[in-house]
This record gives C-alpha cells, structure tokens and sequence, in this order.
C-alpha cells in the first residue's frame, strides 16, 4: 500500500510542495495496482514510484509549466516524463488529471480536518478548565443587550463547549462519509479503463489508503468540498460568537474578563490597551465564510465537467481558519476572570433583575398576574426614580398591606437565585469528558 505523507500543519497541507507530493505519490499508486493487473509494465511502475518525489521534480520547474501551459496536472506531468525514459510511456495511463486531482483534494481535506478536530480538542480542554474554576461565579445574564437574569460565568462557557463539541462531530461525521477517491476517466465512464476498471478504481483507492470509491460519478459534484467548507464556516461562526462575547466583556463599561494582549493599544491614546486576538478571530472568521461562498458556488457545474476550478478555495478558508483557531487559542490561554467585577455588575440595575423571582414568590399571597403586574409597574417606577426595586415594591398597595409579601421581598438575592447553573455546568462538563474517553 502506499503511504500518503500526513502534514502537520495547515500550511504545509496546502502549500505547492505538499500538493505536488500528493499528485505524484497518486500517480504512483495507480501505476501500482494497474502493474498488478497487467496493464502496465511493472518496471515502468517501479520507476514512476522511485521519482515521485519534489526531488526529482522541483516545485519551481512545475511553477514554470504552469505558467507556460496554463494546466495544473500537465505541468507535473511533463517535467516528470522526461526523466522516465520508456516509463514515461506509462505515466497517468489512463486516467484523467480530475481522477488525480479530486483524489488528492479528498486527501488534504480529510487531513485538515483531522488536524482541526486536534486544535479544537485542544481549546475544549481550555473551556472545561475555565467552567470548573467557574461553576458558581456568577455575573448577570443578558438578553437582547439588557440585563436578565444571575447565571455563572462558568453556564456560559458550557455553552460554548457544546457548541464547539457539536462541531467536532461534524467534522468527524465528515470524515467518515468522505474516505474515497475516483479512477474512472474523462466523463467517469471507465472507458478507457476495460472492463475491470471499477475493481482497479478500488484497487486504486486502497493502495492509498482510502475506502471504497463511492458507486456513483462525483467528479462533477462539488458538494463534498462545499460541505468541507460549509462545516469550516460554521466552526468560525461559532468562535466569532465567542470572541464577540469576550471582546464586548472585556470593554471598559463591563470589564468582567481581560484578554492578554501586548500592553500597546494606540498610537495616540497612550491609556488605550485594545483587545488583540478577540479581533484577529473575527476578522479571519470573514475570509472562512467568504471562501465558503465560493465552494459553494462550484457546486453548479456545466454539463459533466466544466474545469472552472476554485479548488484554491479549500486552501484559503483552510488556512483562515488555521489562523483563527491559534488566535482563539491565544485568546483563550491569557484570560483573566474578574469575579468582583461580575459580582459587582449584577448589582447595576439595583436589584431589578430580581423582577422574575419577586413575581413568583409574591404569586402565592396575590395571585400571578397581580404580581406580574404590581412587579412592572414597580421596575419602572425604580428605573424612573433610580431606586431599588425593594423599595418600589414597598410603596405598592397591594404587596406593602400583606405582611407575608413584605417579607417575601427581603429575601431577594441576586448571588441565591442562579437556579440550577451549577450543576448544568457539572452535567456539561461529565457529558464532554465522556465524548472525550469514548
């Protein structure tokens, strides 16, 4: 079998060099298994295999064909011939430069995303940490931009690890559903091929290390590498949320988190310290999704096969995200949770966020909708006054002449009444740590 080359990063995936391995390493495989049958000579083979390799054919060469012939797959090919000799006779028998092409793309994609279900396990591990240490911190929900209710900064960031949990399996499920290659010419008819031409496609995609190849044409069908990329979209999305929620905790009216950044903020406003990462991740998120427009517009493709490529695409938003997801993990390691400031905020709107639970508790003594109704009228009268919703409530006829309700309403803690926010950050964290050993 032959073993495909397995990057380490993003940008060694999509460069020239690795591109131009994986086509040449392709080529070898099939002159290997069609050897095996008999339709070529196995010293033509053997020689394909021992030359494919950047070293026999430099990437600079193939930059030059490119230029000069305006084709992809030829400009390998033809550099790489004049060193077979006779065995060049032999080369890309067969085949069309898709069948090559689409297989290698296949390849890269299911080794990018490999490599980002790796990083985004890495900032999983970031996450559960930040909702152990803050299970019960609590701050003040918000809705809409307003004030809510009491949550802990540690159900936020569950939150956010179901999200990105979510996307992992997506990735993952892709993976699953892509393991394949094609071998089956110009029109994916096999023409060219003879009449054992499906088994040598398996043979094919075995040799390198791929499943079986799907029964169906798809070198006109782009919708696996626009799901690749709708699925990279969706990952940046998700971390532009979350960025966005750091970056507006952090601004000086709110002040509840602090991102590590390099001390420099403005050229001219020496007190200025801007967020950094925050905004790299959802300035790169904008080249994910925009590349992932492209993609999807491949998928409309003339007739059987048009060759109006945007493969390049798949390198561009690969590696947008690549950069997104360091920031994020940037972003991520140097965050400082400030738990007084949260506290402190809770306390801004002068216990009116206490508005839902003052209406169940007074509900027993004067019936729901009364409470709806003397609770509302009271926020406003505290918004309108600038005081506390207590003290409006006091002055309401209907709650200040019941005794029971009067001492209701003195039992309104913001940090008591977080509902079950801990202990759903206990089931998120036992959920993820049990996906994560499984």
């Amino acid at each position: 079998m032959m073993v495909l080359p397995q990057a380490d990063s993003i940008g060694q995936l999509f460069s020239a060099e690795w591109h131009q391995t994986l086509c040449m390493r392709a080529e070898a495989a099939m002159a290997a298994v069609q050897a095996r049958r008999g339709i070529i000579p196995a010293a033509a083979a053997a020689e394909i295999a021992r030359t494919a390799s950047i070293d026999f054919v430099p990437v600079a060469r193939v930059a030059a064909e490119r230029e000069r012939l305006g084709h992809t797959f030829v400009a390998i090919i033809e550099p790489w011939s004049e060193l077979l000799g006779d065995a060049a006779e032999w080369l890309h028998f067969g085949a069309t430069s898709a069948d090559v092409l689409d297989t290698v793309l296949v390849v890269q994609c299911r080794n990018a995303a490999a490599l980002f279900i790796t990083h985004l396990l890495a900032l999983e591990e970031r996450m559960l940490e930040l909702a152990r240490d803050h299970r019960a911190t609590v701050m003040i929900g918000r809705t809409v931009g307003r004030h809510a209710l009491p949550i802990t900064f540690g159900l936020k960031v569950a939150a956010w690890l179901g999200e990105n949990r979510r996307n992992i399996d997506r990735l993952t499920s892709w993976r699953e559903r892509t393991p394949t290659g094609t071998l089956s010419g110009a029109v994916s008819s096999y023409a060219a091929l003879g009449e054992a031409a499906f088994a040598l496609e398996a043979d094919f995609t075995a040799e390198l290390g791929l499943g079986e190849p799907w029964p169906m044409d798809w070198k006109g069908s782009r919708d696996m590498f626009a799901e690749y990329a709708g699925l990279l979209a969706i990952v940046a999305k998700t971390w532009t949320k979350i960025a966005q929620e750091l970056f507006l905790l952090q601004g000086d009216d709110i002040r509840e988190i602090e991102e590590q950044t390099t001390g420099i903020g403005s050229s001219t406003m020496p007190h200025k310290i801007n967020p950094l990462h925050s905004r790299t991740v959802m300035a790169r998120a904008r080249d994910v999704t925009n590349g992932a427009g492209v993609l999807l517009d491949w998928m409309v493709s003339i007739h059987e096969r048009d060759q109006v490529s945007s493969a390049d695409a798949l390198g561009t938003v690969s590696n947008a995200l690549d950069r997104l997801l360091r920031a994020a993990t940037k972003m991520l390691a140097g965050l400082t949770v400030n738990a007084d400031t949260m506290r402190a905020n809770v306390g801004r709107t002068r216990g009116l966020i206490m508005a839902e639970r003052a209406m169940f508790l007074l509900a027993p003594a004067i019936g729901k909708h009364t409470a709806h109704q003397e609770v509302r009228l009271a926020a406003a009268d505290a918004w309108r006054n600038g005081t506390t919703l207590v003290d409006e409530l006091r002055r309401r006829p209907a709650v200040a002449g019941d005794e029971v309700s009067l001492a209701i309403i003195d039992t309104l803690d913001p940090t008591a009444y977080v509902g079950l926010a801990p202990e759903a950050v206990d089931r998120t964290i036992a959920f993820i740590a049990a996906r994560r050993n499984g």
